[in-house]
């Protein structure tokens, strides 16, 4: 993903709030450590992640860095032992059993072949939180290969009281058995107060014609992105403690800003003024408005989206033919 040019953390008056209150990012699935997108949050950043897989788990706790805590559990919608499918591809290993018939339809179905079941243990996040293994929460992404709705039933409380956003994915059709869908998590997101603001779905091309037609296949799964609606966030700012409502106003403008949402960052810091004084809100604004880019150096001349549309064209038809057959857009936000 594309890195921001602005200041996520708007302006260094505010540096001693977010050292005391850092972005907490719980990082469900954590195999492969830190996701790109959010390395521009690193300087006031905590990462909380969950790994149920025991080799990957200490890889990342031994290659991680400071503000960084990973837990070896399977976070679930309730406590207890996890039944995990593990795959010959173990990044797609998951509770639920692979669909065999539906796989086998697509290039390179073994990779979802179970090689094992392993019994993991289990709780959830409003648990966790409950008992103080973790305090303050501001977004989850959670990618559990099926099972993200559980996670986020699990982390209902926290999801309703502390997070400001979130990132799942999610399949449309399952390629688990019994696995929950896009719709399901959609409807119940929507239902916690929070805004569909992005899809960064992926496309699989049946292995019978992976050389016919466009690049494009069946959709298969999403990465989606969600942040609190503005009535919500209200209710979320007004459960905290009057000393710790600012930090967790910043952050939330910090999280639009961080996927390129700009006019929403905005729109949160004139919604929430009542938490900075009048001289802070002048700042935020500034700096806000003084984040949006310039048009390139020749947007001005008569006929330039024609010819940008044109050019877009010209680039697909000479753009040389991929023989691949899962394709998904590279950014999920609003960046360039």
């Amino acid at each position: 993903m594309s890195q921001p040019s602005y200041d996520l953390f708007i302006d260094p008056r505010f540096a001693e709030i977010y050292r005391r209150q850092p972005i907490v990012l719980v990082d469900v699935g954590a195999r492969g450590g830190l996701k790109s997108n959010w390395t521009a949050a690193r300087r006031h950043l905590q990462m909380i992640g969950f790994e149920p897989d025991k080799r990957e788990h200490a890889r990342l706790a031994d290659r991680s860095a400071s503000g960084e805590t990973i837990f070896d559990v399977a976070l679930n919608n309730e406590r207890g032992p996890v039944r995990l499918h593990v795959a010959k591809d173990r990044g797609l290993t998951s509770i639920y059993e692979p669909d065999r018939d539906f796989l086998a339809t697509f290039p390179d179905p073994d990779r979802f072949e179970t090689v094992a079941i392993e019994s993991v243990d289990g709780d959830t996040l409003d648990s966790l939180r409950g008992a103080q293994q973790i305090r303050d929460i501001d977004f989850v992404k959670a990618d559990t290969q099926g099972s993200e709705l559980l996670v986020l039933q699990g982390a209902r409380q926290s999801l309703v009281a502390s997070a400001i956003g979130v990132e799942v994915e999610a399949e449309f059709t399952p390629i688990y058995k019994q696995q929950p869908v896009f719709a399901d998590v959609d409807a119940y997101l929507r239902q916690l107060g929070y805004l569909l603001f992005d899809l960064r779905p992926c496309y699989w091309k049946r292995a019978a014609g992976r050389d016919l037609g466009g690049p494009r296949g069946q959709i298969i799964w999403t990465d989606a992105l969600y942040l609190k609606s503005l009535p919500a966030l209200r209710d979320t700012i007004d459960g905290f403690e009057a000393a710790d409502r600012k930090g967790k106003a910043l952050k939330a403008v910090s999280i639009a800003l961080l996927y390129g949402y700009c006019d929403y960052a905005l729109e949160i810091a004139r919604a929430l003024a009542p938490v900075f004084s009048p001289d802070e809100r002048r700042l935020i604004d500034q700096r806000l408005l003084a984040s949006v880019e310039s048009s390139g150096p020749l947007a001005a001349i008569p006929g330039s989206r024609r010819i940008a549309a044109s050019l877009v064209r010209l680039a697909k038809w000479i753009r040389p033919r991929s023989r691949g057959w899962s394709v998904s857009n590279a950014d999920l936000g609003n960046l360039r």
